[in-house]
């Protein structure tokens, strides 16, 4: 899937702010505990952290409460379509269909 236009992906520039938002927080030294506990590189926790929000989009389909689901929820019945189609893509982001 290719997003070439952002506000289509994100209207309202909801995730664009909460990324802006996080800057102000650094999740190393966590990472970095978590790391020395288990003995492994904070590189492959990095890793590890990505990969699984990564696919949180597939994962919420299966998690309770779907915090995705919940949001598209809420973007429905405001009546907010554009919302909507975002987190549609979101959810879909990088997954392709089987032929």
């Amino acid at each position: 899937m290719g997003v070439s236009d952002p506000d289509t992906f994100d209207p309202g520039r909801r995730f664009r702010a909460e990324v802006e938002a996080s800057r102000l927080l650094d999740p190393m030294p966590g990472l970095n505990v978590l790391a020395d506990a288990l003995g492994i590189p904070v590189g492959d926790v990095v890793h590890h952290v990505l990969v699984r929000w990564s696919g949180a989009g597939s994962e919420a389909l299966l998690a309770a409460p779907p915090e995705m689901l919940a949001m598209l929820r809420d973007a429905t019945t405001g009546g907010d379509l554009e919302r909507a189609r975002g987190i549609v893509d979101a959810l879909l982001a990088g997954w392709d269909p089987p032929a």
